[in-house]
C-alpha cells in the first residue's frame, strides 16, 4: 500500500517553501470534488462516507474527499495499491480532471505522462527500501 501521486497544484500556482508560507488556491468545494470525480475517468464510484474507489488492471485507487459540502478543498490525496504504469494514468487522468497536478511522491517534481514510469519506479524504490528496513520513513 502507498501513495505515490498526490493532486492539489493549480497548473502555474508555485511550489511551496514550507506550510508556513504558502496558502494554496482551491480546487473547488467538497460537492464539486465528489462530482467531478464521479465523473472522472477511470470512473471512481464515490460513497456516502467520502470515499472515492476504483479498481484497475493490477492497481486499485482510493481517494478521501470527506470535507463537508461547500467546504473549499485544497488538496486531495490518492491511494495506490498495487502498481504499473497504469496506476500512474490513473491518477493523471483524476488529476486532468480537477484542473491540478499530481505531486510523484518518489521524486521531487510533478507527475506527467512522460514521467509516470520513471515516478512510479522511484516510488517502488523507496517503498522496498522502507519494508526490507534498509532506510527509516
Amino acid at each position: 500500500m502507498g501513495t505515490f501521486a498526490s493532486c492539489g497544484f493549480r497548473p502555474g500556482s508555485r511550489r511551496w517553501r514550507s506550510a508556513d508560507d504558502w496558502d494554496p488556491p482551491s480546487l473547488g468545494t467538497g460537492r464539486e470534488i465528489r462530482a467531478a470525480l464521479d465523473a472522472c475517468p477511470p470512473g471512481i464510484i464515490c460513497t456516502e462516507d467520502g470515499w472515492g474507489d476504483y479498481e484497475g488492471p493490477g492497481f486499485s485507487l482510493s481517494t478521501p474527499v470527506k470535507e463537508a459540502d461547500d467546504a473549499l478543498v485544497t488538496g486531495v490525496g490518492l491511494v495506490i495499491h498495487g502498481g504499473g504504469e497504469a496506476a500512474a494514468h490513473a491518477a493523471l487522468a483524476v488529476s486532468d480532471r480537477l484542473n491540478a497536478r499530481a505531486v510523484a511522491t518518489g521524486t521531487d517534481g510533478f507527475l506527467t505522462a512522460d514521467s509516470a514510469r520513471s515516478a512510479f519506479g522511484a516510488w517502488r524504490a523507496y517503498r522496498d527500501r522502507i519494508v526490507s528496513g534498509g532506510e527509516t520513513a
